[in-house]
């Protein structure tokens, strides 16, 4: 059984505190997530996960007491897709994840949440005889592989609920025909930059109750899933107030979550996203197995029905676009017998370990997980260092002292370049920042102030040269 394999922990790694970059226009923030910190999987504990990942974890539920496992069906190239269900209630609850491949967050809440079931007797107790709880936690096994979003043909599944091109479409929709669900949990991850409305906060948890139709009508089974969400929102107002935004309802009838709100189902859609410090998306795994714990609770009780749906309406609108990873203000770029002040933001990948300009010029609306005053320092374009054809040994105090003669970046044959820093190397850049920063140009330069050079942005990260940590 799952809680054989797996040990009853309480993650202190949770009880996190927010550490505002400098010229962050808000307070710092305690975080827990309440009783459902004592229920985690550790070995979940990464942003992205693989079949093999869980793979273990499905196999105990074999003899689970509470939990019954099938195979209900295959992915493109083969691998199978599982349904785990619990309870013997009248309603009927249907949660997936994974759906897009590399958003993986919501995933290593469902196992947590699935460990609440074999430990938590008082909470399980309170639900399992009302509710039919069926839980899908990977759609896209072979887009988890790749780590991409698309399935193995390439289809985007969430944008395959009417064609049905793609196996694990069909496999979905057949599930949601079978079980005919009353309510349905759509779980995502969406990109690090959404902001909560014009605020400078992210919106670590975003929400939605997809409309049915263009129109975006609300009939009863609409209104239900808004009040399931308006209910929810006293998790988010207790645990991180104020990280919570609300997608745009435009009705996309190719999604899973407008067809099966058409379909009668109160569907709630949770996105979760990014928080300070937190490139694993812990935080938002914490506030997922919150709320869906809740969820269970609030539906078993029926207490949603007294929520007030002008909750849900109050929660402002998600900005995409409202955060960047590195906020370089005011900078000096020199070009010629020109001077200028300008700001660069930048975003690194999703793997992070490349880094770009986004823009530059006035980024005065913009928010950031890092942010740095350049008043008084300079722009240093950096000069490519040749790698000898004999190799390089590249030692951390050496490659610090490269970078403060003003070298930011390599140039030559990869192989014969002996790595022994974790700071980031750049190497052979397909656009690397001239004396102008431009957008999409690599994000690796240095600035100066006077004479000397103090700092390092390599691949959007901000290094000061004068560190003797590694």
């Amino acid at each position: 059984m799952l809680k054989r394999l797996l040990t009853y922990t309480i993650m202190p790694t949770l009880a996190l505190i927010a550490s505002i970059a400098q010229a962050q226009p808000m307070l710092e923030k305690s975080f827990s997530a309440g009783p459902a910190d004592q229920f985690v999987v550790p070995q979940l504990a990464k942003r992205q996960l693989r079949l093999a990942d869980i793979q273990g974890l499905l196999d105990s539920l074999a003899t689970s007491k509470w939990v019954k496992r099938q195979v209900i069906g295959q992915s493109f190239e083969g691998l199978p897709v599982y349904r785990l269900s619990v309870g013997s209630g009248d309603t009927v609850v249907l949660m997936w994840s994974q759906m897009h491949g590399d958003e993986s967050t919501a995933t290593a809440a469902l196992f947590d949440l699935l460990l609440r079931v074999e430990q938590d007797d008082a909470w399980r107790s309170a639900w399992i005889d009302q509710l039919t709880v069926h839980i899908i936690p990977m759609v896209n096994p072979d887009g988890a592989e790749r780590a991409q979003r698309e399935n193995a043909q390439g289809i985007d599944v969430n944008r395959d609920a009417q064609a049905l091109q793609s196996p694990e479409a069909r496999l979905l929709r057949q599930q949601a025909e079978l079980l005919k669900p009353d309510f349905a949990f759509n779980l995502h991850d969406q990109n690090d930059y959404y902001a909560v409305g014009r605020s400078a906060y992210p919106a670590t948890i975003s929400v939605l109750a997809p409309a049915f139709d263009v129109t975006k009508s609300v009939n009863a089974s609409r209104q239900r899933a808004m009040q399931v969400i308006a209910q929810l929102m006293t998790i988010m107002d207790t645990y991180l107030p104020e990280h919570t935004g609300r997608y745009n309802d435009s009705y996309e009838w190719r999604a899973f979550g407008d067809l099966f709100s058409a379909f009668g189902i109160s569907t709630i859609l949770l996105e979760s996203g990014a928080y300070f410090n937190d490139p694993e998306r812990q935080v938002a795994r914490a506030l997922n197995r919150a709320l869906l714990g809740q969820a269970l609770l609030d539906l078993a009780s029926r207490a949603y029905e007294n929520a007030d749906v002008e909750r849900y309406w109050q929660i402002p609108l998600n900005r995409n676009n409202g955060f960047h990873d590195l906020l370089v203000d005011g900078v000096t770029v020199s070009d010629n017998s020109q001077s200028y002040q300008l700001d660069i933001a930048i975003r690194r990948s999703k793997d992070r370990h490349r880094g770009m300009i986004e823009s530059v010029g006035d980024q005065s609306t913009v928010n950031a997980f890092q942010r740095f005053n350049a008043a008084g320092f300079d722009y240093r374009m950096g000069r490519a260092y040749a790698i000898p054809a004999t190799g390089l040994s590249l030692q951390h105090a050496d490659y610090q002292q490269l970078l403060q003669q003003g070298y930011s970046h390599f140039i030559g044959a990869a192989e014969q370049l002996q790595i022994n820093t974790s700071w980031p190397v750049v190497i052979n850049p397909k656009y690397p920042p001239g004396a102008r920063p431009q957008a999409d140009q690599n994000a690796s330069f240095l600035l100066a102030k006077g004479s000397a050079i103090t700092h390092a942005v390599l691949q959007g990260q901000l290094f000061t040269l004068t560190e003797a940590s590694r």
